[in-house]
Order: C-alpha cells, then structure tokens, then sequence
C-alpha cells in the first residue's frame, strides 16, 4: 500500500537535490536534526546518551550503497513521524523558542529523497513505528508506506530513531575512508557537534572492494592559534549585536571559499547553530588565511522566528548574502576583521631576493598603460564626474543634475565623509521615484577613496533612461543619511571635436612579484590598491618565473606572464563590470553570469594582451 505525500508534486525532487548535493550534505541534516531531538530532551533536563551512529559502505569507484544514521534520543510516535513527512512542516520547535536548527522542517525527506529511498525506525515510550519514502521514477511522485506505519508494535528497545537509506542517485559518491572521516569532522555546520562533550558520533566505515571495517569515535578540534580579536558590535541600521571573537593561526589554513571544510574562516552562529562560514571580501587574500574564529548574532534566530526566512538561502547552502541584512552584517565583520588582515599582510611582505631588471620594469608600464585603455573601453562609457572636496561632511551625489540617454548607462558618483561610514557602514541603496530613471544596482558598497582614503568613501553607478523626456529624482540611502540628484532622458549633446571625455583613471597602477611562501594562488588582483600581483612562489609559477621576475624575457616566462595577467584583469573586469550594472545578471544566475561574462572577457582581451608580451625585446 501506499500514499502521496502531500506536497506540490512540481518541486518535491528539485528541493531535495537542493539541499542535498551530496552524499556529505544528506548526513549533515541527518546529524543536525538527531543533534535537536537530544537538545530538546536537555532542554527537560534529561540526561541523554548523546550518541549518534553513521554507517556508510563503500564500493569500488567510490559508489556508496548504503547509509544509515542512528540516535538515542526522543524518537517519534506514529502522528510525530506522519507529521516529519510533510515538506515545510516545521517540526523542530524553532518557532516555539527551543534553539534547534529545523528552521523549514528540511533533512529528513531531502535527504531520502535527493540520495534513494530509506526506512525510517522509530522508537517512542515503548512503541515501534516505521515507514519507508521513496519518489515514484515514473510518476515523480513521493511516496510513504502508510499501512507499514499503521503497524505499531510494543517494544523494548530504547527511545531513538534509525534512517536506513539505499542510495540510487549515480550521481552519488563517497571518498575514500580518511578523506571522508576528514569531511565530516571539519564540516563547518557540524563543528559545535562534533567537538562537544555532550556528543559521541562514531562513523562505521565499510569498505567492500578491501572487505575492510573501522568503526572510529569523530571529534573536531579547534585549530591550533591566539585569540587576537574579542568585541561586541552593533550591525549599522539594525541595531542587532554581534559578538566577534577571532584567532590567527601560526600557519595559513585551508580557504572557505567554496569549501564546507576549510578552516579559515569566520562562523557566522546563532546560540545553537552554525549557519554559514566566510572570509567575506577577503577571501582571495593569502593574509586572511590565518585567521578563524566566529560571529555569533542572536538578531538572526529572532528574525527567523518572526518569519524573516529571506535571510537563510532557501538551499540550506548558508546564508543569503543579497538579502540586506546579511549585507549589513558581512560589512560589520569586515571592519573588524580588516585591520588584522592589512597587519598580517604588512608582516608576511619580504624583501625580494633579486630586483626587477629595467627592460621588465618598461614591460609592465606598458602593459598597465594597455589593460588600463582596455578597462576604458570596456567600462567608462561616460560623462566626466567631478571630484568631490577632500572635507565633505555629508553623503553627495555627482552630478547633482544630468542628463541621460535612453537605454545607454550613465555613470554617477556617490561620495561619504568616514565618519558617516562609522556610523552607518558601507552599505549603500539607490532608489529612483520615477519608472522612465532606472539605476542598473540597487545595492552599492563603498570604498576608500584612492586619493583620500582617510576621509572619503566612494563608488559608482550607472543609471539608464526607459523614455525620451522622462524625469525624476535618484536617491542615495546610507542608515539614515540621504543624497539625490535629478536627471533627465534627453538627447545627446553635439561635442566639440577633439573634445575628451571619461574618467582619467586607472583600473590597473602596478603589476608586481610577490614572495609569500605557500601561496594560495597564482595571481590575484587587488581591488583597493589597483595592482596584480603574481605568487612567484606558487608550484607552477615557480617553474618558470623566479625573484624580480627573472625568466619573464625566455618563450616560456611570456606566455605565462601573459596568461597570468590575462586572468587576473579579465576576472576583475568581469566583477567591476557586474558590479556597475552593465551586464545584466538575473537573480540567482550569479556564477553563471560570471563565468559567461569571463569567457567573453577573454575572447576579446587574452589575445591582445599577449601580442604585447611577445613583441616586446628585453633590452
């Protein structure tokens, strides 16, 4: 016998695959919500084993056929476990106050679903239930045994619940039995886990190819690293508090970036989870490496119990960094994580071995000279801005008054005294009163102004006209600060000729060597000095291009420099151009409308950067 699940049937295995990519993703809801039946039982003042069993096989070519994960805590009644199978049922207690982490009722269903299908056993004041899920390949489907659960039977085995899946999905894979013992021992959202006193999660590991099985007690140490940071902060506009503890490491640890596992990192928590782990917009910085730590924000679960879900990615993948909030709060944690960064940064600089030889020294003017032209064209499509005064006092918009053209951006300015960005943060909103004026980005992040870095903030935007003779007014919000300026859609005016126009200046200063050992790239351009800089000491670099760029003149040293400087100034333009607005990126679309904008980037500009390398002679 069987039943349909009651859901839209449109989104059941979308959602799943959602949250659960791999096999990784599925035990940690698993883990997480066996984490949140034993804290609910504390909460009582029960004492609990805390146990939490997770057995995984492994075949050969790393196909996983089996997972199980197994608790001691409340387990379920019959209604309990009919109720956990409603997608967007809320089963947890979040909202009732109990500090778990069920925010939307996700793990279970997901995880059965996106990996297979599962049983699921349930023990409860002596009575047994079960059922199994499954999503119906034909019909797409999901379905539950609903005669199987109506079996309840009496036992005396101890309260808990077991997840018996079989996995399906091909696409599923395991590694092997060290680097997956690593990969849930370091996962950021099961570190609280994983290293307290009050948990015992053992992993039994069977691998048949060897016909091999460990059975191993994980735990999560904290790297090994000095407390360098302890203060508590207000987020700008919100009012909420942050508690902000950092540590730096006597070594650079692994990066977040796109990896649960990395180490480096700042844990973005609530009292009882980890939401996400970031470095922020320090994330390409080899100095960042060597600082953890956490930010733990009790505003975030208040949000989420009134109902402001917007703040979570509804993937489960962290936080939503676009929702403005999280943008308030990403820019609270990096005023405070900056100062270290910029000191550690200072600390690992060296003193080459080899100067760079002259002909080198006229390569790269050049060649800045050349990306800076490129950068122009590609970019500055605009009138000439005016400079603000070095000792502005309030948040201003350049030009005040302007004219636009239909469907051609026109580029503004927005400036802020650093005392107003003390107080209100970097975060900036544009609003327009009027359908015919519309800004390209909504959301602007300031940055120290190069010329005046220790008084003024900055950034640009572009705003394009819908209707010939359209007005209105664009408004700047920073807290509680406003700036405007009026615009208006009209035709082009006639230029003198020979007349010059856009910004004069540029989008690369310098290109340089860097001697940092262990590098955690090759290249990287650097937004707020304007410079490249290449990891002379990274493997494939090494090889080729030594101290003071010796090795730049040779065949080889050429098309490397060319490939290197290539694909830093293509992602930065990828990024500046995205960020300014002109090119168009719709929501959610964010990676593929980089790399998109990247390859086009460099289909226009890669080779026009290495023509220049290779006619140039070292002389």
């Amino acid at each position: 016998m069987a039943k349909d699940l009651p859901i839209n049937l449109r989104i059941v295995e979308q959602l799943a695959k959602a949250t659960v990519k791999n096999l990784v993703d599925g035990i940690v809801e698993l883990i997480t919500n066996s984490d949140d039946s034993y804290r609910r039982l504390e909460e009582k003042g029960k004492k609990v084993s805390g146990e939490i069993e997770i057995y995984v096989n492994r075949k050969k070519g790393g196909i996983c056929e089996k997972l199980i994960v197994k608790d001691f805590a409340e387990g379920m009644t019959k209604e309990e476990l009919e109720k956990a199978l409603e997608f967007a049922g809320e089963t947890s207690g979040f909202r009732r106050g109990k500090s778990v982490r069920g925010l939307f009722g996700r793990g279970l269903k997901e995880t059965i679903i996106a990996l297979g299908e599962g049983e699921i056993i349930t023990v409860k004041n002596g009575k047994l239930c079960r059922t199994k899920l499954w999503l119906d390949q034909k019909t797409k489907k999901p379905k539950y045994d609903d005669q199987l659960l109506e079996n309840v039977q009496n036992t005396s085995e101890k309260d808990g619940t077991t997840v018996d899946i079989t996995i399906t999905n091909e696409k599923i894979k395991i590694a092997e039995y060290k680097t997956f013992r690593d990969q849930l021992s370091t996962h950021y959202a099961l570190r609280d886990i994983m290293a307290s006193p009050e948990r015992k999660i053992y992993l039994i590991f069977e691998d048949l190819k060897r016909k091999s099985k460990k059975r191993i007690k994980i735990t999560f140490s904290r790297p090994k690293g000095k407390k360098v940071k302890e203060q508590e902060v207000n987020i700008p506009g919100y009012g909420d508090k942050v508690k902000i503890v950092i540590y730096e490491s006597l070594t650079p640890l692994m990066s977040p970036r796109n990896n649960p596992y990395g180490l480096a990192g700042i844990l973005i928590k609530t009292k009882a989870a980890i939401l996400d782990n970031r470095l922020f917009k320090f994330e390409n910085d080899p100095a960042a490496l060597y600082f953890f730590g956490e930010a733990i924000c009790d505003g975030l679960e208040e949000r989420l119990r009134r109902g402001e879900t917007g703040i979570i990615d509804p993937n489960r993948g962290g936080l939503e960094w676009r929702d403005e909030y999280c943008q308030a709060l990403a820019s609270t944690i990096e005023k405070v994580l900056e100062p270290l960064i910029i000191g550690k940064r200072k600390s690992l600089e060296k003193k080459p071995e080899k100067e760079i030889k002259e002909a080198t020294k006229k390569l790269l003017r050049k060649l800045c000279s050349k990306l800076n032209e490129l950068a122009k064209n590609e970019l500055e499509e605009m009138e000439e801005i005016p400079e603000p005064e070095p000792d502005i006092t309030n948040l201003i918009i350049k030009p005040e008054v302007a004219n636009i053209q239909v469907d051609k951006p026109r580029a503004f300015s927005i400036y802020a005294p650093d005392n107003l960005i003390k107080e209100e943060g970097q975060i900036l909103w544009i609003k327009s009163d009027s359908s015919d004026i519309q800004p390209l980005a909504y959301r602007v992040k300031l940055e120290k102004h190069p010329k005046y870095p220790d008084k003024i903030w900055y950034r640009y935007f572009k705003v394009v006209g819908k209707r010939e003779g359209g007005e209105g007014t664009i408004t700047a919000i920073l807290g509680n600060e406003s700036a405007r300026a009026k615009v208006k859609v009209a035709p082009p005016k006639k230029r003198k000729k020979g007349q010059i126009t856009g910004r004069k200046r540029g989008f690369v200063s310098d290109i340089i060597p860097d001697e940092l050992n262990n590098p955690s790239q090759r290249v990287e351009y650097i937004e707020n000095e304007e410079i490249i800089k290449i990891y002379i000491k990274f493997p494939s670099v090494a090889n080729f291009i030594k101290s003071g760029l010796e090795g730049v003149e040779t065949p080889q040293g050429k098309l490397l420099l060319a490939e290197l400087v290539g694909d830093a100034f293509c992602k930065a333009l990828a990024r500046k151009g995205i960020e300014s607005g002109k090119y168009v990126i719709p929501p959610g679309g964010e990676i593929d409308a980089f790399n998109n904008t990247l390859n086009e980037l460099q289909k226009k500009y890669l080779h026009l950067i290495q023509d220049l390398i290779f006619a140039w002679e070292f002389k």
